[in-house]
């Protein structure tokens, strides 16, 4: 049976793998999310599942009438033009590649054609196909009426093919072969003025690009699965937030927001868009459940646990960007320990299994804001704005490795630049004697 395959004529259809992860991740380090996506659950692929092979084609040829050619159509009151898709954008007749095969024999089979003129009479030359073989003159074959003929000999210049990435190049001088002439004088009645057999036409110029590589499915280096953060000995149930707010990089919205966006499900809402892209760039999370030892002073150390639910969805499917990020947990304690854990489910090329992974570091001391109140006798509202995140070393395998971890290295100046988005969090508690 035939491999399925998915035909790009216009790209290169191999950019879809790690090097799209990359991509990815260059835009996600300027976090700044839009909308999220859909449930870790049901995450869906992109509607084009892509085939199992991909097909690199693409290339043109130019073939340009020369100085005593366009002389020629002169003294005979000829006019040539163009037949769509070709084009002259670059100034030249260029011809684009439809169908490709390579074997001893090349076979390119080109879009579009030419029509000349001469008073109310006209010739249609269109079904080009260049046929080239190694040592020998190339053939221009087109279709005049019905009838399929070597239209023109190509001469001189230079054959190249690499199989190994499927490139062949042309040159010569084409030159009109005898049945080529015929015909043509006779649709145009030239009468004395004929066009004459092994006329040089005009320069020659092929290049096609035809190559199958099967699809690969990429994969990120999995992370460990961290455990779950365990209350300690005397520590307070949560009693509710205000605010669990994950804010993206800017740069990262930005880039996803150029094709399918963002979304947010399972009870995850995003904030009104804003500046002059009209995008989302933070969310909210409902509040699940949590545990705290405190602070009931600002200087206090804290170990707190808060838990939330719903999914932010990420969507680039021309750039197989499509992944999520669902029900974050928020450690806090101290800028050696704290961070955000997801539930990420990937697909395309942004592949990554649905289980929980630490995917921020967060750098509580660096907060915009830290306050502690103490609302009623034993009871505390503790509120962080905009807690800083940074790319844990363990974690870069979710961008392909393509972003540094953080390290100590950062020690000794701002890692404000490296930040990976931020986090707010306002949440309450009761000391209940003992």
């Amino acid at each position: 049976m035939a491999p399925r395959v998915h035909t790009t004529a216009n790209g290169r259809a191999g950019l879809c793998g790690l090097a799209l992860v990359a991509v990815l991740v260059a835009a996600v380090f300027g976090l700044g999310t839009s909308a999220p996506g859909a449930s870790a659950s049901t995450l869906k692929p992109c509607e084009d599942p892509g085939g199992e092979y991909i097909v690199d084609l693409e290339g043109q040829l130019n073939l340009t009438p020369g100085k005593a050619t366009r002389k020629a159509f002169r003294k005979r009151g000829i006019r040539q033009t163009l037949v769509r898709p070709a084009n002259a954008l670059i100034g030249r007749p260029t011809y684009p590649v439809r169908k490709v095969s390579y074997g001893r024999t090349a076979t390119v089979r080109l879009k579009g054609g030419f029509k000349l003129k001469r008073g109310r009479r006209s010739v249609r030359i269109g079904g080009m196909t260049v046929i080239s073989a190694p040592g020998r003159p190339a053939i221009l074959r087109g279709r005049i009426g019905g009838r399929l003929v070597n239209l023109f000999k190509v001469k001189g210049g230079e054959r190249e093919f690499r199989a190994e990435t499927g490139e062949l190049s042309r040159t010569g001088t084409a030159r009109l072969t005898a049945v080529g002439a015929r015909l043509i004088n006779r649709k145009l009645a030239n009468g004395r003025k004929k066009l004459r057999a092994g006329t040089a036409w005009g320069p020659f110029n092929l290049y096609s690009l035809y190559k199958v590589t099967k699809r690969q499915t990429p994969t990120g280096k999995i992370s460990p699965i961290p455990p779950v953060k365990s209350a300690p000995t005397g520590a307070h149930p949560v009693q509710g937030t205000t605010t669990l707010k994950w804010y993206l990089r800017d740069s990262w919205i930005e880039y996803v927001g150029a094709g399918t966006g963002t979304r947010a499900e399972d009870g995850a809402t995003p904030d009104p868009p804003t500046g002059p892209k009209n995008l989302v760039y933070s969310y909210n999370f409902p509040f699940s459940s949590g545990w705290t030892t405190g602070p009931q002073t600002e200087g206090d150390a804290e170990n707190t646990l808060i838990k939330g639910s719903g999914t932010v969805g990420f969507r680039y499917c021309k750039n197989t960007i499509n992944f999520t990020a669902s029900d974050p947990e928020i450690e806090i304690d101290g800028d050696e320990n704290s961070r955000i854990i997801f539930r990420v489910n990937g697909t395309e090329g942004t592949a990554y299994p649905n289980q929980r992974v630490v995917m921020v570091k967060l750098m509580p001391s660096l907060a915009e804001q830290h306050t502690v109140t103490e609302t009623a006798p034993g009871e505390y509202r503790v509120e962080y704005v905009k807690i800083p995140g940074f790319i844990p070393a363990e974690s870069t395998g979710i961008f392909a490795d393509f972003y540094p971890g953080y390290s100590p290295e950062f020690d000794g100046h701002d890692p404000r630049p490296d930040r990976f988005g931020f986090v707010s969090i306002t949440y309450t508690y009761k000391v209940v004697p003992t």
